[in-house]
């Protein structure tokens, strides 16, 4: 009897490494892809996919209340700008930002300078709304310092956040995938990512 319980232990012991080496080696273990069956209930939405490291990630945007960044931010989409743009800024489960199209790419990464910088397009006028709260899994237009200085740079948050609220230009809403949102790469000694992850494809979704 006391040959089979150490057995028995010792196999739960071993699957338990071997599940522990399996998370540490792959951060997307266990994850969830998107279904995209759950899209049709926004068919009469603008959908926009963010595929990272882990997967897709699905965000419904607000054209009619933010028509000037949302468009602005489908323009750069369209000519393909943000594929392959880092991840530069990243609170762990609090906040991400990526889209600085100037130094924050992987042909062009400049480390003293990511952050600063947007796209070839002027900058535009903030859009901000007092009845909307900023909440896990709004999309958000980065500002540098003051209003109508939005961009290319977006921002998501993984927790509410009450006090972006009537600060920030929403663009948005995280509808399906911001679990995958959390495996992005970060620094626990800084806000700012060395060797980030990055942006894979980010496109319209287009409906059958």
């Amino acid at each position: 009897l006391s040959e089979k319980i150490l057995l028995v232990f010792l196999v739960i012991i071993s699957l338990f490494f071997i599940i522990f080496f399996l998370r540490i080696s792959n951060k997307c273990l266990f994850l969830n892809s998107l279904d995209e069956e759950n899209l049709i209930n926004y068919k009469n939405e603008k959908i926009i996919i963010l595929e990272v490291p882990c997967g897709k990630v699905a965000i419904k945007f607000f054209i009619k209340e933010a028509p000037l960044n949302t468009n602005q931010i489908l323009n750069l989409i369209k000519n393909k700008e943000y594929d392959n743009s880092f991840f530069y800024k990243v609170k762990k489960n609090k906040l991400i930002e990526f889209g600085d199209l100037k130094f924050g790419k992987k042909d062009n990464l400049d480390y003293l300078k990511i952050g600063t910088g947007g796209s070839s397009l002027k900058n535009n006028l903030s859009e901000l709304s007092s009845d909307y709260n900023f909440k896990k899994g709004s999309v958000g237009m980065v500002k540098r310092g003051k209003f109508d200085t939005e961009n290319s740079q977006i921002f998501i948050l993984l927790d509410d956040n009450p006090s972006y609220n009537g600060q920030y230009t929403p663009i948005g809403e995280v509808i399906e995938g911001i679990e995958m949102l959390k495996k992005i790469k970060y620094n626990n000694n800084s806000e700012f990512v060395l060797r980030p992850d990055y942006v894979k494809k980010f496109y319209v979704y287009k409906f059958n």
